[in-house]
């Protein structure tokens, strides 16, 4: 994989996309053409904040990715530190570049908040625990307010907001609890209380997810089709609580494709 592809991690830049689609799809349905240079702002501005996210995530954990991660870039030396600064600072300013002049002032603030937690994440939250992890939720569930914000509609972001920041909490847990061993910087949440006491957390948020996850369709926001395909995102979420303690590993990636099958639920929902 090239090395600047494989430091940007674009998928997650690209579900970050598909996200703010959705809630632009969901705040105003068939109508979105008509906000379509205010989507496309919206998702080429999550998409490089997401990126640069992962660009500084990769510089502040070059030691800790030694053990845990040794194939990324700058570990490898595929990349220089001063490429990987110059990335970030670029794809910032330019997401809030084009969010100030395309969408809107609000828009302009919520990219730059978005900027201003990743880096305080990078740099201080990461490494007090729960803190940290409570932090990176709430930049996921944003990107759906973000989206209500390119359309002027954020009323029914709000509900999906908890449901992403919940899912993302369990699954950043649970990858903290799979990088126990290379985390030798951080106090992360199962230094801190253990192994099952994290896994009790994650799984408490996981529960929250799923119970919330069925407000939509009895709001009137969705449909029963969007019940029908939330309900195997739900299952996907189970079976990653379940495996929690036995196979880290397995449970992060069931989480993380839990998340893919809540979005595609999201958006059978909004267009159906």
């Amino acid at each position: 994989m090239n090395p600047w592809l494989k430091i940007m991690r674009p998928v997650n830049g690209i579900m970050g996309i598909v996200a703010t689609i959705i809630s632009g799809f969901i705040g105003v349905g068939f109508n979105l053409p008509s906000h379509l240079y205010a989507i496309l702002a919206a998702s080429v501005s999550v998409f490089l904040v997401t990126s640069g996210g992962n660009v500084i995530n990769d510089l502040v954990d070059v030691e800790t990715d030694r053990v845990n991660h040794p194939q990324r870039p700058l570990v490898t030396g595929k990349i220089s530190k001063e490429a990987a600064k110059a990335a970030f600072v670029m794809f910032f300013a330019v997401a809030a570049i084009v969010s100030g002049i395309f969408i809107s002032i609000y828009a302009l603030a919520l990219v730059l908040l978005a900027e201003v937690f990743l880096g305080i994440y990078e740099t201080k939250t990461k490494k007090m625990g729960l803190a940290g992890n409570v932090m990176i939720s709430i930049l996921v569930g944003l990107i759906f307010i973000f989206g209500g914000v390119a359309v002027n509609s954020i009323g029914k972001m709000l509900i999906l907001f908890a449901m992403a920041a919940l899912a993302s909490l369990s699954r950043e847990i649970i990858k903290d609890i799979e990088d126990m061993e290379g985390d030798v910087d951080r106090t992360t949440l199962p230094k801190s209380i253990g192994v099952r006491g994290a896994a009790a957390v994650a799984i408490t948020a996981i529960a929250i997810a799923v119970s919330f996850s069925y407000l939509p369709y009895y709001l009137g926001i969705f449909k029963l089709y969007y019940l029908a395909i939330v309900a195997v995102s739900d299952i996907l979420f189970i079976i990653s609580a379940v495996t929690i303690i036995r196979n880290p590993g397995i449970s992060q990636q069931v989480s993380k494709l839990a998340m893919i099958v809540g979005l595609f639920s999201f958006a059978v929902g909004g267009i159906i």
